[in-house]
């Protein structure tokens, strides 16, 4: 005989505060990156999660990632470079998140560095030898760079499913946060990043991203069992479309563009 299990309202339950988790490739480097957040206290109540990319690629990042969101058990859990260095300690950030949390309780990531707006960068790190400091931090933004990105495990994120590579994983989160009503933020915590990444690489994958959102945001008709409106990008355009009179039009012209297309 089948029992019941009820919900409860109480929050979920941690066994760690944060999960620090690394895609490795370089098991040397990787142990130097965590021996720089073990000297700044990341030790007791926190977890090392590795994907092993060490003898060959078994994970690209959004594969690792997907498996670290779901396995991890920390309260916040950290995705990192095996090139970064932890530069200040667990007791700095524990209370930036702890102010975050404060001022915005709908923050599901926050990062080092990252942009809001056609070149509005907020970036606080020493990236390849050059500290950058950023100013009136924490700093909404809509996407954050991949060397740090700290996830807030109880908004329970994830990543595209249509979607692969090593790059744009932060872009993708951040946009499915801000789809789930959430906010992103570029926090006062400082690591140190040893490369600028690859940018030669990124951009042979930029065109697939905006190819795949391209289809996420398209403008489309919705049809549910007790109603049917249009969606679209723009909210002006939403109400528009949606005036009896206008929807009528928007529909029939829909149809005929699917006429043609057969």
């Amino acid at each position: 005989m089948s029992e019941e299990i009820y919900l409860i309202t109480s929050q979920k339950k941690f066994t760690h505060l944060y999960s620090i988790c690394t895609i490795v490739n370089d098991m040397a480097e990787y142990q130097l990156m965590k021996v720089s957040f073990l000297d700044n206290g990341f030790a007791e109540n926190c977890e090392y999660l590795i994907a092993d990319n060490s003898l060959k690629n078994n994970f690209d990042a959004y594969a690792a990632i997907r498996r670290f969101l779901q396995e991890a058990l920390g309260e916040y859990i950290i995705i990192v470079h095996q090139d970064v260095r932890c530069k200040e300690h667990i007791s700095k950030l524990n209370t930036t998140l702890d102010k975050l949390q404060m001022s915005d309780p709908l923050w599901a990531i926050c990062g080092n560095a990252g942009a809001n707006g056609y070149k509005n960068f907020h970036i606080n790190m020493d990236d390849n030898g050059q500290t950058k400091r950023a100013k009136g931090l924490p700093a909404r933004v809509t996407s954050l760079d991949e060397n740090f990105l700290l996830i807030k495990s109880s908004t329970q994120l994830t990543l595209s499913a249509d979607i692969n590579s090593f790059h744009f994983y932060g872009t993708d989160l951040c946009i499915i946060a801000d789809f789930l009503g959430y906010t992103c933020y570029v926090i006062d915590f400082l690591l140190e990043h040893l490369s600028s990444g690859n940018l030669q690489q990124m951009n042979k994958h930029t065109p697939a991203f905006i190819e795949a959102y391209g289809r996420k945001l398209r403008e489309r008709f919705i049809q549910t069992t007790c109603t049917k409106f249009i969606l679209s990008d723009s909210v002006s355009r939403n109400r528009l479309y949606n005036k009896p009179f206008v929807f009528f039009w928007v529909k029939a012209a829909d149809r005929l563009a699917k006429v043609f297309k057969k």
